[in-house]
């Protein structure tokens, strides 16, 4: 059984370099690496080419134009054929042993289609400086994710319901549920939903990559708010094709759904509020006021606004007094 990793990327020529070492180092070494080049201008194609000459293993796919991110994904997921595929961000870098604990899984298991892991974060600072913060694990033991408890999962752990890089999958699984859905900024939270509609997902309890967070981060671009709404947008899709008629169960889900979404929202505003950052405040209230409904949206609309603007003001003031009274 041969294992395939596919790894999308765009202007980053020293991460996905250490990508694909990590993939390269792995005890159970990927049988072949597919790198799909979205165009970039930073010399990553220049970078890969010898290395991807000195390894068999290697294969650099290069778009003449630049898709913008998901049909990239895609690229790297189709070039790919191995009977397992695992995915890697290109800024992300597999923990030891992380190939071979799915593989493993996955053939003690040929009922499972897609097993994915904990990660760590690693942090980078100015200056070159880094920190390794292991997330929580969140069982002893695998945990199944199915259609049966697919949307009590997504609202337990709606923030990070999977980390992308740590999923490794079943070539059928893939071929199955299909290719991401460009609509969506986060294509890869829309097809694990999909997927797990249609597959059994175990989650192994180990650590499988380190998640490096940096300023370049994808979702630093989309917006915690914007970002919210897309999965919000994305579960009440996954409940439309579970309940496609009025039902009780479908009725009580999608309230619970919506008051988890609306408590995360709520949340992430009184943040910005926090930090002075109105434009992010005002974002999420929007987003607030579209998850809650129109019964509330015209109640709250005006004096929640109005609530935001004076407290960032405030909280921005109150920041250049202190920095005027500071000493030199």
């Amino acid at each position: 059984m041969k294992i395939s990793v596919a790894i999308a990327t765009y202007n980053r020529a020293a991460m996905v370099r250490e990508a694909i070492a990590a993939a390269l180092a792995q005890s159970r070494m990927p049988d072949e690496i597919v790198v799909a080049d979205d165009a970039s201008t930073d010399g990553t194609a220049e970078l890969l080419l010898p290395l991807a000459a000195g390894d068999p293993r290697v294969r650099l796919i290069r778009r003449e134009k630049n898709s913008g991110g998901v049909e990239n994904w895609n690229t790297a997921m189709r070039a790919t054929r191995g009977d397992f595929i695992a995915w890697c961000s290109d800024d992300d870098r597999f923990l030891p042993g992380h190939l071979e604990a799915a593989h493993e899984y996955l053939a003690a298991h040929p009922e499972v289609g897609l097993v994915h892991s904990g990660f760590m974060d690693a942090l980078e600072f100015a200056g070159g400086r880094s920190r390794i913060e292991p997330r929580p694990l969140r069982s002893p033991v695998p945990l199944r994710v199915g259609r049966g408890n697919l949307f009590r999962y997504l609202i337990r752990y709606y923030d990070w319901p999977f980390h992308p890089s740590t999923l490794v999958m079943r070539r059928e699984v893939w071929e199955q549920v299909g290719p991401f859905d460009s609509a969506y900024a986060l294509a890869d939270t829309d097809w694990f939903v999909r997927a797990a509609e249609q597959f059994p997902v175990a989650l192994l309890p180990r650590y499988g990559v380190l998640n490096r967070r940096h300023g370049g981060n994808w979702s630093n671009r989309v917006g915690s708010a914007q970002m919210q709404m897309e999965i919000f947008a994305i579960v009440e899709r996954a409940m439309l094709r579970r309940w496609p008629k009025f039902s009780l169960p479908g009725m009580l889900w999608r309230a619970a759904w919506r008051a988890n979404v609306c408590l995360r929202l709520a949340l992430t505003l009184r943040a910005r509020l926090r930090s002075g950052q109105s434009d992010a405040a005002c974002a999420a209230w929007q987003s607030l006021l579209r998850v809650a409904g129109r019964h509330w949206a015209w109640i709250l609309e005006r004096p929640g606004r109005l609530i935001i603007r004076r407290w960032a003001t405030g909280v921005l003031a109150g920041e250049r007094s202190r920095q005027s009274l500071s000493p030199l």
